[in-house]
């Protein structure tokens, strides 16, 4: 239950965190290039000094773990100031209220900007990277966050208030480029990330674990975030920006998000069988997939079952796809996008057994 909590409030810390990257970016776009803004001074400040509010979960499920009832305030204090994840708490705590500052006083962009790097900074700080990999871990899971929070900040921005873009060309002409660059970015430090806690062979042997099945969904997200920025990118032709297209992308974008928040609460597999035999199966991997034989080995097993699944998630895909050129409820492509997901999860794990 507690790791559910630290992980939602990862996940709401990110998507502030999104918001405020979108916002600080755009102010070096040219006007006529970037939506109009539509969050005051006041709601800015209000989300930055939302931060450490949001960032002091893993500190408080610590504070709970280690202390006995009657000293957790005592507890919290020696955690934040003796633990990692304590002085990751503190250093983003004070980068959030100087941005709050900065930002409820219309500051220079870029001291709002070096600000919120060093947010992300003090998160990447206390992430299992850094604790692997003092430097690479640190700077690899900082630059991957980052990037992530631009596209995502950007794109909930334009989607918000897509009217509000004087011109849409003028937008795609930039910020195509800049997704492309970001997404690359994120794809590099993504693999650096996943090899520095496992093995390359043991990347579907993971699946078993909990964080194997969140690292499967969140790959399996950015198959259709792929499609949709394509979409929006080189298929969407239109003088006036295809709204629905911008919010598609913005929903993958927040489930990648989402399934990010959960993967850095859970165990890294350092080593599959150690890790398995603490944690035990993920949930409806061996209902999916059957039990598991020590040592834990993923090997292809053909189903028809799992087949049928990767088939329709085929089709989701496709229906995604297709979808942009056709007059098709915005929602029913946002359900094929998670539909595809949800497929190809199934289908993957029904032709694998360990």
């Amino acid at each position: 239950m507690m790791t559910v909590f630290t992980a939602l409030s990862d996940f709401f810390l990110y998507i502030f965190m999104a918001v405020l990257a979108g916002a600080i970016t755009l102010r070096f776009v040219p006007e006529t290039r970037r939506p109009g803004a539509h969050l005051g001074r006041r709601a800015e400040a209000l989300l930055a000094a939302a931060m450490p509010i949001l960032g002091a979960a893993p500190v408080v499920q610590l504070t709970f773990l280690l202390a006995p009832e009657g000293y957790r305030l005592r507890g919290f204090m020696d955690i934040a100031t003796g633990f990692r994840s304590g002085h990751s708490f503190l250093a983003l705590t004070a980068a959030a209220l100087l941005l709050a500052v900065a930002l409820r006083f219309g500051a220079n962009r870029v001291i709002q900007a070096l600000l919120l790097l060093t947010a992300f900074g003090a998160i990447a700080y206390g992430s299992h990277s850094a604790t692997i990999d003092e430097t690479g871990g640190l700077i690899a899971h900082g630059v991957h966050l980052t990037a992530l929070s631009v596209w995502a900040g950007i794109l909930l921005h334009a989607a918000a208030r897509p009217d509000a873009l004087p011109d849409w060309r003028g937008f795609l002409k930039w910020f195509t480029p800049t997704a492309a660059g970001l997404m690359a970015i994120m794809i590099g430090t993504g693999i650096f990330l996943m090899l520095l806690v496992m093995k390359a062979g043991d990347y579907a042997s993971s699946w078993i674990l909990p964080y194997g099945q969140m690292l499967l969904l969140k790959h399996l997200s950015i198959i259709p975030l792929l499609a949709a920025a394509m979409i929006n990118g080189f298929i969407a032709k239109k003088e006036l920006p295809p709204a629905g297209w911008l919010r598609t992308e913005s929903l993958m974008l927040l489930l990648v998000l989402f399934f990010t928040a959960f993967m850095s609460k859970l165990s890294p597999p350092h080593d599959i069988d150690t890790t398995f035999r603490s944690e035990g199966t993920a949930p409806l991997a061996e209902w999916l997939s059957g039990p598991p034989a020590m040592p834990i080995d993923a090997r292809l097993d053909l189903s028809l079952e799992g087949i049928l699944f990767l088939m329709i998630s085929l089709l989701m895909l496709a229906l995604f796809i297709i979808g942009s050129r056709r007059d098709l409820p915005k929602w029913l492509l946002a359900f094929s996008g998670i539909g595809f997901i949800a497929a190809a999860y199934l289908g993957l794990m029904m032709i694998t057994s360990f």
